[in-house]
This record gives structure tokens, sequence and C-alpha cells, in this order.
């Protein structure tokens, strides 16, 4: 009989040489060991090949994969393909998580034969030329549920925050979910994540959170943004929320406090989108950024959303420019937030400055 791992733990990899020996070090340091480690190369044309089967050379749990470039998702769904645990793990290869983390996790899905379970998050910034500053931590209650029936009505106790809904890497998937349902991550750039998660959460009969953050992440610096963020992903975001609020509707919990929660965070994506106008990898003229904004905030789709959306207080004014089209004042805004972190960024130097000199 095949004595399978009890976690498949999957990191997609991309060009990050930088950061790949971290995470495996995290990984290699984990308290529980009964794992596979698949590592996906997604095409990447620097060293990290070489750092993977160096690994790999050295550890027999390790299996190594190569593909042609095709996104995380694509990544993910390769290494799933092979796995053979009883449950699904999807660290990133820039992140870091602590020892006990998989440990934690385990005992928590094997207490209840849980189909999913949950910790918080710790989020990091990337300092110059420095180890990564703590930024803060998106944590979750301890709940457990045993039932489809709860597990929707209950929602937002394991996504309090789209942080935390977005996300595979603070999570353990069960695997048999998966297989019996033929789940993959969507071939889509951004919010693939979220869109597979909602899809195995549509799948689930029970679910558990740990009140406990041990993944750590490191966030992306705004030039990684400004290069991820691709023009069209407005695109995404009109195709994952639809998804998302059919799902919820078909559920019965779109309503009160649940629709206010994803109808605020949709018109915040929206916004965010529309907001994205000046990135200097677009290359836009001025004309060219405001017919942006004005395409993003006029689609059909978008417009008939707004109409009926239901915001927390906090993003009530955004609803409005969005339904009153205001491209102008968008920019308006957003040239005003530059400034004022323009101007803490002065500040701060100095302050060093005068450090320095005293």
């Amino acid at each position: 009989m095949e004595n399978n791992p009890a976690i498949s733990i999957i990191i997609p990899i991309y060009n990050a040489e930088k950061y790949i020996e971290k995470c495996m070090e995290s990984v290699c340091a984990q308290t529980f060991t009964d794992y596979e480690l698949i590592l996906v190369n997604d095409g990447s044309t620097d060293k990290s090949a070489d750092i993977c089967k160096r690994y790999r050379d050295n550890d027999s749990r390790i299996t190594y994969i190569e593909k042609e470039n095709g996104g995380a998702g694509s990544a993910r769904n390769a290494g799933m393909k092979a796995a053979k645990g009883r449950y699904l793990a999807f660290p990133d290869a820039d992140d870091s998580f602590l020892p006990e983390m998989y440990s934690e996790l385990f005992a928590l899905a094997d207490s209840g034969d849980f189909d999913m379970v949950f910790s918080g998050v710790n989020y990091y910034r990337q300092a110059e030329n420095s180890e990564p500053v703590y930024s803060r931590t998106d944590n979750i209650k301890a709940v457990s549920y045993h039932s489809q029936k709860e597990c929707r009505e209950h929602i937002m106790d394991f996504f309090p925050t789209t942080t935390i809904f977005d996300v595979p890497w603070n999570k353990l998937y069960k695997r048999s979910i998966v297989v019996e349902n033929d789940l993959r991550f969507p071939d889509i750039r951004r919010c693939q994540d979220a869109t597979f998660n909602i899809d195995f959460f549509n799948c689930i009969n029970s679910a558990a959170a740990i009140d406990k953050a041990y993944y750590n992440y490191l966030e992306n610096t705004v030039e990684d943004v400004q290069r991820k963020f691709p023009k069209d992903y407005i695109n995404i975001v009109t195709y994952y929320y639809p998804h998302l609020i059919k799902l919820l509707t078909d559920w019965g919990v779109y309503k009160g406090e649940i629709k206010q929660h994803y109808d605020t965070t949709f018109v915040l994506s929206v916004y965010s989108a529309a907001d994205r106008y000046d990135n200097p990898l677009w290359k836009l003229s001025k004309e060219e950024q405001r017919g942006y904004i004005t395409e993003v905030i006029s689609r059909e789709e978008i417009v008939t959303f707004l109409d009926g959306a239901s915001v927390r207080a906090d993003a009530q004014n955004i609803l409005r420019i969005l339904k009153e089209q205001d491209a102008d004042e968008i920019m308006r805004i957003h040239r005003r937030e530059k400034r004022k972190e323009t101007l803490k960024q002065n500040k701060l130097l100095v302050g060093i400055y005068r450090k320095i000199k005293s």
C-alpha cells in the first residue's frame, strides 16, 4: 500500500533566486515532517532552477517540475496534478513562515477531518537594502463549522478581510475535494487565487480557523505592483465578482453584512483599477489616462451593479464618484494622495539626515 504524505506543499517559482532559499529553509525548518515539497519552475530565466535542483538532490521528499511560463495559477495546477498528499498547501516563493505552521494547521485539520483550515497572516514590507520590516497582521477568530450551511452562513469568519479571502498561502485544502470536483486555478493573471478559494469553498462541508498568524508575507513594492498590474485588470474584476456574488446569492447569504462587505470590496476594486491610470509602464498621455478611467467606470455591468450596491461608510464617497463617472475627481484625489505620500517620504528623509548629523 502506498504511503502518501499528509501535506503536499506546492511552490510556484518564477525568477525567485533572491528569495527562494529563505522560503525553502522555512519548509526545511518545519516541526511537521510528513510532507512532500513540489517545486514548479514556471519558466524562470534566472538561477532559480539551479537552487531548486540543489535542494531536490538533498531531500527525497522534494519533486522538481519545469514548465513554460504561464503564471502562478498554472504552476499550482501542475503541482496539484503531481500531488499525493491528503492536504494541499500553496506558499509563495518569496515568503516565509514560522516553524510550527504546518504542524498546527494539520493538527487542526486532522482533529475534525476538516475540508479547509486557515491561519492569520503577518505582512512585511521590503526596506531598502535591509531585512523586511513588519507592517501589520491580519488574523482570524478561532472557529469551526461542520456543515455546508454553517460554513456558508459564517463565511466572514473565514474571510474577514479581502487579503485573507484572496490568498491561498495561509490555508490547507483537502486534496480529495480538488480531485472530486476537478478544481483548478483559472487561467487569469490576477484574482486566480480568490476564484479558486471561492470555488473550493463552494464544495466544502466543514472548515476551521486558528487565531494565530504563522505565515509571513512579503508585500510588493510600488514597482512590483506596477509591473504585475495588467491594463485589463478591470476585465478580471468583472469576471470574478459576478461569479462570487452569484455563489453568495445561490447560498442565500447575499444580504445584510455579507452583501455590504462584498459590495464594498467590489466597489473598491473598481476604483483601484481606475486609480492605476498613471502606471508609468503603460506610457499613457494625459488624455489617454482620462480615457482609460472613463472606460473602466462607464462599463455597463459596473454601472448596473453600482445602482444596487450597499457599501460601508468609508466607501460611500468612492461609490458616489463612480456613480457620477467623475474621471477628473479620481485624478484630483490621486494627485493629492501622491503629494501627501511624497511629503511623508521627505519628512522621513529629513529625520534620518538630522539623526546622522547630530
